[in-house]
């Protein structure tokens, strides 16, 4: 990868979206992508909390790799529903401070903040104030939720209006924010990397080795949030009906593996024994991206059964494994799933559409035969993009 001459470039990353000793993953793919600028621009990372009731919180504190950028987490009053009027406001004036002192240590030349609304609106306001270059990245329901609710459209587009470039994860993001009144000019689709170092097909001997034990099942995953978005009870209903038409028609009969965490985890495992689907379905907590990996290896199909999404990360890691996806075609999943052999889209909440492509792939003899992932896919393709437009935000020029 060339990268474009970043000399002396000094970043400061705002959002929300950052890990912490308590939540290690929250906001992941940020810190990732900070870890793979870092070798080429100085960083300093600004996270607020918000918190209702207003109140302090305990002091958080940085996992060890992340102790480079010095994060400063700031817990800022954020009123739920009622408070989209003021929301960004107090979040700007609490961040303030912390906000000033940081510009007078590393002196940034950009301001990178991802999630739009309150963290990129309170930026807009700081950083017009400070007269410094605004990068917003929108990462999903910021973009497909919030657009919806008039008072945070109207100030969304507003912080828009102030940066200097959105960043969209998605070419449907960008779309959507196209239509809502962004300046064209200002979009960049940059999607997420992969850690292809850890996301890889599997050897081929390893490959021949599962398919020939296929006759004890072919494994189903699923890898997210048990949130009512992602509609995991949809994906359990799907299976159900897939062992009764396998059964019939005397196929080895599916499994399925789940692999996340979220309030309707309890509810999922109440509806497996409910459904008699013990012996079929596997619920876990969870897991690192080694072990997430290793499963995408040994499984034969990736499934998302989402209602609504941006771009999520696990199809490119599948896409890195060589391992197939069905999916329901919402948000910007589309935009990719045609580079992975036998992939399916089908339409939201459609039952039998979804247990018909389940048995399509099931069915196709297997046909990707790559050995390593394509180079594009990594952290390094998306910092090198994330680098132009830094520059560009930087020097004030077209990208």
């Amino acid at each position: 990868m060339t990268y474009p001459a970043t000399e002396g470039l000094r970043v400061l990353f705002v959002s929300n979206l950052f890990p912490d000793l308590t939540e290690p993953v929250r906001g992941l793919d940020n810190a990732t992508l900070l870890h793979h600028l870092s070798p080429h621009a100085s960083i300093r990372v600004l996270s607020p909390r918000p918190v209702f009731p207003p109140r302090s919180r305990r002091e958080l504190r940085p996992r060890d790799e992340d102790v480079p950028f010095a994060p400063v987490y700031v817990p800022t009053p954020y009123l739920p529903k009622v408070g989209d009027r003021w929301n960004s406001g107090w979040m700007a004036q609490t961040l303030e401070r912390s906000f000033t002192q940081i510009i007078q240590e590393h002196r940034p030349d950009v301001v990178l903040t991802s999630w739009l609304f309150p963290d990129g609106c309170a930026m807009a306001r700081l950083c017009s104030r400070h007269g410094l270059p605004l990068i917003l990245i929108t990462q999903g329901t910021d973009t497909h939720q919030y657009l919806k609710i008039p008072t945070r459209r109207r100030k969304i587009l507003q912080a828009m209006e102030a940066a200097s470039f959105v960043i969209c994860r998605s070419g449907d993001l960008a779309r959507r924010l196209r239509e809502a009144g962004a300046l064209l000019g200002k979009l960049e689709v940059i999607y997420n990397g992969v850690d292809t170092e850890v996301f890889f097909p599997a050897p081929v001997i390893e490959r021949t080795e599962m398919l020939s034990n296929r006759n004890r099942g072919p494994l189903l995953l699923f890898v997210g949030n048990y949130l009512p978005v992602k509609n995991p009870k949809f994906l359990l209903k799907a299976v159900a009906l897939l062992k009764e038409q396998r059964k019939k028609e005397g196929k080895p009969l599916a499994r399925l593996c789940l692999i996340g965490d979220g309030p309707l985890r309890e509810p999922l495992e109440q509806f497996v024994q409910s459904s008699g689907l013990d012996d079929t379905v596997e619920i876990h907590g969870c897991m690192g991206p080694e072990e997430i990996a290793s499963r995408m290896r040994a499984a034969d199909i990736l499934c998302l059964s989402s209602e609504n999404e941006g771009f999520p990360n696990v199809i490119l890691e599948a896409m890195a494994c060589g391992l197939p996806v069905v999916s329901t075609d919402v948000g910007g999943i589309h935009e990719r799933i045609n580079e992975m052999p036998n992939s399916k889209l089908v339409p939201p909440n459609n039952l039998a559409a979804y247990v018909e492509a389940l048995e399509e792939v099931l069915d196709q003899e297997e046909t990707n035969t790559s050995t390593s992932s394509p180079p594009e896919m990594g952290w390094s393709h998306c910092a090198g993009e994330y680098l132009r437009v830094l520059e560009a935000a930087r020097s004030s020029t077209p990208v």
